[in-house]
Formats: structure tokens, C-alpha cells, sequence
């Protein structure tokens, strides 16, 4: 720009540029308004800004706004801030006027010049259209796409009601947009705050008061009717929840006899008028650079002038976070800056209705966050307060099924699960539950603010524990179901079990463990285990172990399952020792009849013996579980038969293989199926790399589709490494990229193999210090020669050309390195590898 500004920010059809004089900005404007052929409005206001990325945050930036805001298009408008700092202009001064979302008036002046046009209609601000909008006592930040999207919504409609849970903003939202739009109502907007009156039967003689209408013989209702029926003009219902049906007749009454009134209402739950639309008003966006910590810092400086995030971004980000991005509690939480660090209001949350209360003079309703939320827990019957407060128990969200079971007990009898769907439709109607209607099935969920208030009203109520008892049982029974779904064409709907529910699985096995509920708690580790790890989670590694002696005191059922669960925990971990132990313990189990017959620990105990280096031992055991009785139920000792043996090139005969594969198919048990094609696909790579491919990836699309990300990611290791042997390895290492990905993730030693493939080729294109610190970052207390063709060969060569001093440093470097920083050096030198294949002749 030729007079030294920044254009910094787009706003729809709008721009904010700044500039280091206030005179470089008036003549800017200047020159801006001549050269333009549209007539375009103009705000100028200076001061202090804070300069975050590509972005400028602070007050002076809304001050400019408004005053843009009030003017015609055409004319330029400067703030008594910049006409204080300039000299030489020709200004006109405007006088003293009140400005939407501006606490204090503010002295305007229009900048005239040659070939500016000077006559323009009255400003457009809050003292000059009739109405009686508060002025606002702190800046509005944020929330221009909502304030549009509900200015979009009461010019297409006459009823428009903002309904969240208390504190989330509506108020704040409701009169920014009414002020927005003043000027498009010949009668002005109006504010009629319903919060202080608290008999219903005085609603109407309330709002009637606010337009000083006298009585009539036909009522309040009559009069206010008739008072309004000629004007044109916006209303604002405010806080209609507590009068929820006689505001409703009301606006239906309004609505139906004067066609110029529009009505903005607010509410915790919408009034149910017919025409009305009801907008949700969601909670400020999070992040480091949102509108929810923007929030917090500007409050933040309103009690603290000097207040500098600095390196507590983050923190600040996190706070605005735990307390769901509600404005009310963010607003609360910024107060405490006065005495308190950022830190040390994060660490405090848990206690937030003890941290977080305001200033007396605030109205009783928003004076502490608990206030607001018991606002709306006071409105409900005692049916939906019981299913509120037990529903505090679910962590990550429920479905109906599980508020049925959990929630729905001792309510002068068993609640259906009709009558379920009401309780917890009037919930999600008065903004204290939402629903998530993205899943197959309908998810319900609360703000942790709410949540955390429930679980307050179900301590008080004496009947956590029972709750907390029924919440375990009821995820107990739901992770054994899934477990046999799991081994099943089902699959699928297993790994969706995980994804959806391991919150509640987790917090329903950490109750059963800390008080002594055995059957539950084991339950749970024994079947969420296998289908989290291949969904590469790691929570539930180490469940199995912790109730491993309570399921041996017991006998539980379910015992050879958790001893193998905890046998795949930790193997999974690279502790091979315990590993064997928990293994062959469920072995020894697997035809004792006390016990469920199951017989994975096979494979596990196979898996070990090859990350020993003992291929003998891992065939063999393999064989033996797939001749066990047991694994006809899915016959995944017989995939792993299939597999291992191609893999250590000790194919079975192919009659032998076409059965096996038969019976696998048989039962459609996708990964199973996936395993056993995988091992064919071995074999068919010696003579038909192309037959190979397509097998591989026949395998890894049906693992994709029914979600097994572990042996999918073990399928495309095996898929790379032959890609890896053509002329052309880069298709090969753009796969590794996505392998790494993954283990990075978990470090699970399942997927360690594919990392060895990634060294092998990396040592064949002379990468010798990438392959010597990779092989110590995923040998860590394992083996993979066995499972990695050529991993012996590559080591050996990448040792003689670095030396043995050499190689030993750089591999001991790669053991010290986390997986975090390991796979972070893997795609280092995956696109190392790539940039020299592309400069290469």
C-alpha cells in the first residue's frame, strides 16, 4: 500500500489493514474513497495491538469497527483516538454517540476532502433509532459468522429463538445482532429481560411495563397487543425458560396481530410456536488463537492491564478447553488473573464451581457458574434431574440403550425405552444434553461443566455407588458381546464399539478395579483388549495384568482369555518374559472345562518365538493351535499357519492350503481372512510379483473396511517390502511413510517388522546411518531377523561400511531415541531417500 499499511484481514466484503501513523491511515482512507467507484464505508481508530501470526487482537480493532459501522457508504469516520494524533484534515465533528458494543460514548468525526462527498444521512448508532438496548460494559469477541448467520435468520423469519445452555452467550449474541440490524427497524429494538420475573402470570404486565402501556378492560394482553400492533420493530425476549409456556402464548399472540413486530428470544429451550425457528447457539472456538482464548485474554486484561499470555498460550487454550468454551465460565475463570497464573487456574478446574463466581453485582442467575447451571437444573421435574445426574457417569457419551440400563432404574418402576427418549428429549430441548447425529447410532453427551455439576447432584443423592455399579455391568456385558462380534463378519461393529465406548469401558473398569467388583472388571480387560490394540490404542494395555490374581482366586470364566489378553499386552510391549509366562498359563487352561476354551495365546507365544529368532517354535505352535478344538470358533491359529509359514519360506502344500483357506472363508472372519491371504501372497511374490500385489491388496482392503488398522499396516509392510525390490523403490517409501505414521502412534511391536523392511532398502540406497539408528530404535529386546528377509544381510553390509565404532554409536543413539523421535527421523530419511532418487540421472 502506498501509504505503508498492512492489509491483515478479510471480513466477507470488509478488510482491516493497519498502519504505523494515525496519518498514514486518514490519508490511506483518503485515497482509497477517490479511487473507488463504489461508495464504501469507513472507520478509523487508533491504538495498541497485539500482532498473533498474521492477525492483529485487541480493543482498538472493535472500536474501528463500530465506527465503520455507524457511517454511510462513501463516508470516512475517524475516532477521537486518531483525530487527537493528526493535523491538516478537514473534520467534521460529529459530537458524542453510543456505539453497539461499546461501553462508553464515543467522539466521532467525518473526514472531508476534495472530491469526498460531504451530505450523508444521520449516523447509524444506538441514540439516534428509538429502542432501549443496554450499552455493553466489555467488547464482543468473536461470533461474526454467528452474528450474521442469526441477522440472516430474523430478516427471513419472525420468530427466532437462541437457545444453549446458560452461560454459553445467547444474551451477549442476541443484543450484538439486534444492534447489528437497528437501523432496519423504523421503531428501534427493544429488551425485555423476562429473568426477574418469576410468576408466569406476570409475563405479559412485565413486557407491557418496558412500553409504559396502561391497562385496559380487556387485560395486558389486549393492551400490549394493541400498543405494538402498528409498529414496526425487533423484540427481544430474554431468558424465556422459567415462563416457557406463557411466553409462548404470548409471541404466538404477537406474532399472529402484529405483522411489524419481529422477535428475538432467548431460552434454554425453545418456545414450541409454530413459525419459530430455533438457532443453537454453540460454544466459542477453541485453540490457541480462538475466540474462546482471545476471550479470556482481553477479560484477562480488563482486571490486569498489563496481562501477556507469553508462553501460557497453550495453557490459556487448555483452560478454554476444560471449560468447553462457554463464555460465562471463561469470563470467570480471566477474573481469577487478578491473584492466579493461568497454570494455576488450569489445575484448579476440577474444582470450577468452587473457582469460578463473579462479582455480586452480576444478577444472581450468572454470579457463579454454578448458578447458572442450577438456573436450569431447578427447571426440571424430578425424572429428568434423576436421569441428569446418573447420566454424569458416562464418560465420551451414551446411547439410549445404555441411559435405559444405567439411568432408568427405580423411577416408580423401570423406565422403557420410549419413555427414555422422552426424558432425554426434553433434556437436549432445555440444552443440557446434546446429541451427535453423525453415527449409525444416536449419541447423547454433556458439557464437562454440566457433566461435572450432575455428578455433584448424584453425590448429594446417595445413590452414586449404585449408578457407578450398574454403568460397570451394563459396558462389562456390552465388551463381551463385541468380543464375539469381534471374532465374527461382525468385526466391524467391534472396532466401533472401541471407538465409540473406550471412555466408558475404561471408566467402568477403573470403578469395578478401585472397589473390589471382580466379575466386571475382568470382563472388560479380557475383551476390549485385542480389538483397542488393532485399533492401535494403548489404554488398554496392562488392564489384564492388574486383575490377572483376583480371576485366578476365582476361577473366573473368562481366565485363559485375560491371561492371553495380558500375554498380547505384553508382547505388544516388547516384554517377552512375562509375555511367555501369562502365555503359557492359558495353554495349560485351554482344555480345562471350569473355564471358556480359547486359544489366541498360541499365536502370541508364536509371535514371541520369532522375535526370538526360534521359526521351529513359532511353527509349531501355530500348528498346535490351529489342530486345537478351540480354534474352529474362528480359526485364526490356522490363518497364522498360513501366514508365518510363507513368511519363513516353509510353505504348506498348496492342497493343504486351499483347505485351509476354504475353512477360513467359511467363517468370514475378515482378518482372519486377511492373515491367510497375506500368507498366499507370499508365497505367489517368488514367481508373480504382480498376482502378489493384488492379493496383498485385496487383503488390505478388506482390513480397511472392517477397521483393523494393526494387521492392516502389517499387510502393507509386507506389500512395500515387494514394491521395495523393484528398479523404482519411491512408490515403496511413500508407503513407509504411512507405516511409520502408525507405529509412531504405539511402538507396538507388531508393526516393528515394517520399519525393518523401510532399514533394508534404506541400506541398499546407502542410507548407512539412517538403517544402523532405525535397527536400535525397533530391536529394543527383539529379534526380527525371522520376520524381515534380508534384515541380517542389510545390517551386516551397513556395519562394513561404517565401521564397527560407527555402528555401534549410531545404533545405540537409535535405542535411546522415544518412537515419537524415531519415527520422526524415519520420515527424515524416507524423504531424504526420495529427494535423491528425483536429482539422480
Amino acid at each position: 500500500m502506498r501509504r505503508g499499511g498492512w492489509l491483515f484481514k478479510h471480513t466477507g466484503d470488509g478488510a482491516y489493514a493497519a498502519f504505523a501513523s494515525a496519518r498514514a491511515a486518514v490519508e490511506a482512507a483518503i485515497d482509497a474513497q477517490r479511487a473507488l467507484k463504489l461508495p464504501v464505508r469507513m472507520g478509523i481508530a487508533t491504538g495498541e495491538a497485539e500482532l498473533r501470526g498474521d492477525d492483529y487482537f485487541a480493543p482498538p480493532l472493535n472500536r474501528a469497527s463500530r465506527v465503520m459501522g455507524a457511517g454511510h457508504g462513501g463516508q470516512i469516520l475517524a475516532a477521537s483516538s486518531t483525530v487527537a494524533l493528526i493535523e491538516g484534515f478537514e473534520l467534521v465533528d460529529l459530537g458524542s454517540r453510543r456505539l453497539r458494543d461499546l461501553s462508553e460514548p464515543l467522539q466521532l468525526f467525518q473526514v472531508c476532502g476534495d472530491g469526498l462527498r460531504r451530505d450523508f444521512p444521520p449516523l447509524k448508532t444506538l441514540d439516534s433509532v428509538p429502542g432501549n438496548l443496554p450499552a455493553q460494559a466489555t467488547s464482543f469477541v468473536g461470533r461474526e459468522a454467528e452474528v450474521a448467520a442469526v441477522r440472516e435468520a430474523i430478516q427471513a423469519h419472525r420468530l427466532v429463538t437462541l437457545v444453549g445452555v446458560g452461560g454459553v452467550g445467547k444474551t451477549r449474541l442476541a443484543l450484538q445482532t439486534a444492534a447489528e440490524v437497528l437501523d432496519e427497524y423504523r421503531d428501534g429494538a427493544w429488551l425485555v429481560e423476562l429473568a426477574p420475573i418469576l410468576d408466569a402470570a406476570e409475563l405479559t404486565e412485565g413486557v407491557a411495563a418496558v412500553f409504559s402501556v396502561p391497562p385496559q378492560a380487556g387485560g395486558w394482553r389486549d393492551a400490549l397487543t394493541e400498543s405494538l400492533r402498528g409498529r414496526q420493530m425487533l423484540l427481544l425476549l430474554d431468558n424465556c425458560e422459567h415462563v416457557l409456556d406463557e411466553a409462548a402464548s404470548l409471541v404466538e399472540g404477537l406474532i399472529a396481530a402484529c405483522p411489524g413486530v419481529t422477535i428475538l428470544a432467548t431460552s434454554r429451550e425453545a418456545l414450541g410456536v409454530a413459525g419459530e425457528t430455533a438457532w443453537p447457539v454453540p460454544s466459542l472456538g477453541l485453540g490457541a488463537d480462538s475466540a474462546a482464548s482471545t476471550l479470556f485474554i482481553e477479560r484477562s486484561r480488563d482486571v490486569v492491564p498489563d496481562f501477556d499470555p507469553g508462553d501460557d498460550l497453550e495453557v490459556v487454550a487448555e483452560i478454554c478447553r476444560r471449560l468447553d468454551g462457554i463464555p460465562l465460565a471463561i469470563e470467570l475463570a480471566a477474573a481469577r488473573v487478578r491473584s492466579m497464573s493461568p497454570g494455576q487456574i488450569r489445575d484448579r478446574l476440577d474444582e470450577r464451581f468452587r473457582l469460578l463466581t463473579g462479582s455480586r453485582r452480576s444478577m444472581e442467575r450468572h454470579q457463579t457458574l454454578r448458578h447458572a447451571v442450577q438456573w436450569s437444573y431447578d427447571l426440571l421435574n424430578n425424572i429428568e434431574r434423576r436421569v441428569l445426574q446418573r447420566a454424569s457417569v458416562f464418560a465420551g457419551g451414551f446411547t439410549i440403550a445404555a441411559a435405559k440400563t444405567v439411568c432408568g432404574h427405580d423411577m416408580d418402576g423401570e423406565l422403557d425405552e420410549i419413555e427414555m427418549l422422552d426424558v432425554l428429549d426434553s433434556l437436549v430441548r432445555k440444552s443440557l444434553v446434546n446429541v451427535d447425529r453423525t453415527s449409525a447410532e444416536l449419541r447423547y453427551s454433556m458439557l464437562e461443566t454440566i457433566r461435572q455439576f450432575a455428578e455433584e447432584r448424584l453425590a448429594d443423592s446417595g445413590e452414586g455407588e449404585t449408578v457407578r455399579d450398574r454403568h460397570a455391568l451394563f459396558f462389562a456385558d456390552q465388551a463381551e458381546a463385541s468380543f464375539e462380534l469381534f471374532r465374527s463378519p461382525q468385526e466391524a461393529l467391534a472396532y466401533r464399539f472401541v471407538d465409540d465406548e473406550i471412555a466408558n469401558a475404561r471408566a467402568g473398569f477403573r470403578w469395578a478395579v478401585d472397589h473390589g467388583r471382580a466379575d466386571p472388571a475382568i470382563r472388560i480387560a479380557a475383551c476390549v483388549h485385542q480389538a483397542a490394540r488393532c485399533r492401535l490404542r494403548t489404554e488398554t494395555f496392562g488392564w489384564a495384568a492388574e486383575v490377572e490374581d483376583v480371576a485366578r482366586q476365582i476361577e473366573h470364566r473368562k481366565l485363559p482369555l485375560l491371561l492371553t489378553m495380558a500375554s498380547d499386552s505384553a508382547h505388544g510391549l516388547g516384554q517377552l518374559e512375562e509375555a511367555k509366562r501369562y502365555g503359557h498359563e492359558a495353554i495349560a487352561l485351554a482344555n480345562d472345562g471350569r473355564f471358556e476354551p480359547f486359544v489366541w495365546a498360541y499365536i502370541d507365544l508364536a509371535i514371541i518365538a520369532l522375535f526370538e529368532g526360534d521359526v521351529e517354535g513359532a511353527l509349531e505352535l501355530v500348528r498346535s493351535g490351529a489342530a486345537h478344538p478351540g480354534d474352529r470358533r474362528d480359526r485364526f491359529n490356522l490363518a497364522f499357519l498360513h501366514s508365518f509359514s510363507a513368511l519363513i519360506g516353509r510353505p504348506l502344500p498348496e492342497d493343504e492350503v486351499a483347505r485351509g483357506l476354504a475353512q477360513i472363508t467359511a467363517l468370514g472372519f475378515p482378518s482372519a481372512m486377511a492373515v491367510a491371504l497375506g500368507g498366499k501372497a507370499s508365497v505367489v511374490a517368488q514367481d508373480d510379483p504382480t498376482a502378489a500385489i493384488d492379493l496383498y491388496q485385496q487383503a488390505i482392503d478388506m482390513l480397511a473396511a472392517c477397521g483393523d488398522r494393526l494387521v492392516e499396516q502389517s499387510t502393507r509392510a509386507e506389500l512395500a517390502r515387494l514394491l521395495a525390490r523393484s528398479e523404482d523403490p519411491d512408490p515403496a517409501l511413500a508407503r513407509f511413510v504411512d507405516i511409520v505414521n502408525d507405529w509412531q502412534i504405539c511402538g507396538d511391536t507388531l508393526l516393528a517388522p515394517g520399519v525393518g523392511h523401510l532399514i533394508v532398502l534404506l541400506s541398499r540406497l546407502g542410507d548407512h546411518d539412517g538403517a544402523a539408528r532405525l535397527y536400535g530404535a525397533i530391536t529394543r529386546g527383539i529379534e526380527l531377523d525371522a520376520l524381515v528377509p534380508g534384515l541380517d544381510v542389510a545390517i551386516a553390509t551397513v556395519r562394513g561400511a561404517m565401521g564397527d565404532a560407527a555402528f555401534l554409536s549410531s545404533r545405540d543413539a537409535g535405542a535411546a531415541l522415544s518412537y515419537q523421535a524415531a519415527g520422526e527421523l524415519a520420515r527424515e530419511r524416507i524423504q531424504r531417500a526420495r529427494d535423491g532418487l528425483r536429482q539422480s540421472p
